[in-house]
């Protein structure tokens, strides 16, 4: 199964989505907040490993922190966007590191040669989740784990309930659901480890602010068409927020999912 047979049938364009990201790289790491709080805690429980991949490696700022924190001699990092790498390969202390633009469905690795897989908030953007595990498991060394977080259904869930008073017009990416990416996982040959969901909210003054939020690091993309809205429509969608508004501002919640897999000995 696929995630094009369980996302209604519709399939991520990579090119647009590459497009999205590289047009954000130079803003990245200024407004990925909620981006970096998981990455953060995703790392938190990587061991030292010596060839490390970062999956999604965007600007490299966590592909810089991964091989410091893994103590690692070889170090990967791959991503769809050319703009993202080439910003990140401009960034200070990012010699050494061997760049990858590739898809993460078609991993360019040699079998068996990493020890260790790191991969924060990208593999949503998957179309076949099969091929992506099969990739990460011909990668991993006999032993080998990989560290990955990814979003579930429900994130955004304030914009898409906020929309969903506006028009029938889908605005927020459907996320794939725990059980189907379970058996993706187990039917390639890899262990589930270690399994956690927990939800990031951020909070913003204004509607605004929540755009920013998505539409400057780039994960505006939508499967299936984007459809343009008027004044009258944007002020409608402004209303229906203002009604998830508390004290802190007006949230924007991810349900997040960190994975710890093994790759049997």
């Amino acid at each position: 199964m696929s995630s094009k047979q369980i996302s209604n049938g519709k399939v991520i364009d990579k090119s647009r989505v590459a497009k999205a990201f590289s047009s954000a790289a130079g803003q990245y790491d200024q407004l990925a907040e909620a981006q970096k709080r998981i990455a953060g805690r995703l790392l938190s429980h990587c061991p030292q490993a010596d060839s490390v991949l970062d999956i999604g490696c965007g600007t490299g700022y966590w592909t810089r922190k991964l091989r410091d924190h893994c103590q690692a001699s070889q170090v990967y990092g791959l991503d769809l966007a050319p703009g993202m790498l080439s910003y990140a390969q401009q960034q200070p202390g990012s010699q050494g590191i061997d760049w990858l633009c590739a898809d993460a469905e078609a991993l360019p690795l040699e079998p068996a040669s990493l020890d260790l897989i790191f991969s924060s908030l990208a593999i949503q953007w998957c179309n076949d989740y099969h091929r992506l595990f099969s990739g990460i498991y011909n990668s991993l060394k006999s032993g080998g784990q990989a560290f990955i977080c990814t979003l579930l259904p429900g994130t955004l869930d304030e914009l898409k309930q906020s929309w969903a008073t506006v028009d029938d017009a889908e605005h927020v990416n459907n996320f794939v659901g725990l059980e189907s990416l379970a058996e993706a996982i187990q039917s390639q040959g890899l262990e589930i480890s270690q399994s956690e969901s927990y939800t990031e909210t951020l909070y913003y003054p204004d509607l605004r602010g929540v755009i920013d939020s998505i539409k400057g690091i780039g994960a505006h993309h939508v499967q299936g068409e984007n459809h343009l809205t008027g004044r009258k429509a944007i002020i409608k969608l402004k209303q229906a927020y203002e009604g998830f508004r508390v004290e802190q501002g007006l949230p924007v919640s991810y349900q997040v999912l960190e994975l710890q897999l093994k790759r049997p000995e």
